[in-house]
């Protein structure tokens, strides 16, 4: 097995391609950073509200606290970055707060979950759950960091590889239309759980599906951020210096103008073909 000090900077291209695109670039996480955090939040509510409630039991209620601390201090970080300044001073810090930002939002919402599930099942064994959880998790992190290792041994993080995700940054990870059929098909089932088991049901539902996220999340994600910390760490390139920040822009602000431009052509074009099968209509009437 290589050590990953016998790779070169050419095996992990990919991630500088990401690094200089809108959704890894340090000055872009910044300003969408605290998402994270203020995600968090909301389970952060749901589970002290659950722990007043006497729901969760005294066991939890030091790691409901501690949630309420780390999701104040990690949203405080957070909103640091929206200087410029900060996200490029220090990118590799903010590499660290996106990588705990979204284990953290991974486990809050999901412990608050499955809080509500208990609040609406007594019998539910919630402690053993947690803990299953939270063990899953870590085997599916090192996993999944063990199959970036594969893959980074095959290539497949160099220029034309296709990374974690089987695609490069330049290609869209998901059209619309798929976005759209598997939020419709969630709720469809959903709703199938609500009709038959009511509110229980539905809860159960979101139970599996945040489990689903989790999985998302730590196995892309997490696993995508640390090799990149791991770039930035180890390769002085990988570190976006504020010249080139500038020119990223300036190529940003270029690609959105082409894109305008585009729809432009494309609306005029439109109205140009039904200008002229109106024409042609009045035409053959008279």
């Amino acid at each position: 097995m290589r050590a990953l000090s016998s790779f070169s900077e050419q095996d992990f291209e990919l991630f500088r391609n990401g690094v200089s695109s809108e959704r890894l670039n340090p000055v872009s996480m910044g300003g969408g950073l605290f998402i994270f955090p203020l995600i968090s939040s909301l389970g952060v509510y749901g589970s002290w509200a659950l722990t007043l409630q006497g729901i969760l039991g005294k066991n939890w209620s030091f790691l409901v606290i501690f949630q309420v601390f780390s999701a104040a201090l990690l949203f405080i970080l957070s909103i640091l970055f929206f200087s410029k300044w900060l996200s490029l001073k220090f990118q590799k810090f903010q590499m660290v707060v996106l990588i705990l930002n979204a284990i953290k939002m991974a486990f809050d919402l999901t412990f608050a979950c499955l809080g509500a599930l208990k609040q609406q099942v007594t019998a539910l064994p919630f402690d053993w759950i947690v803990i299953l959880y939270i063990l899953g998790s870590i085997l599916l992190f090192l996993l999944s960091i063990f199959r970036g290792y594969r893959l980074l041994q095959a290539g497949q993080f160099r220029e034309n590889g296709h990374g974690l995700l089987g695609r490069q940054y330049n290609e869209k990870i998901s059209r619309f239309s798929n976005i759209f059929s598997f939020a419709l098909g969630a709720a469809f089932i959903g709703a199938i759980g609500a009709a038959f088991f009511g509110e229980t049901g539905f809860t159960f539902v979101v139970v599996v599906a945040m489990f689903g996220l989790s999985a998302i999340i730590y196995s892309v994600g997490v696993t995508e951020f640390i090799f990149v910390l791991y770039c930035k760490l180890r390769f002085p390139s990988f570190n976006v210096t504020a010249e080139q920040q500038v020119k990223i822009d300036k190529e940003g602000k270029l690609f959105f103008k082409h894109i305008d431009r585009l729809e432009k052509e494309e609306k005029e074009a439109i109205k140009r073909q039904k200008h002229g099968k109106r024409k042609n209509s009045k035409n053959l009437r008279g």
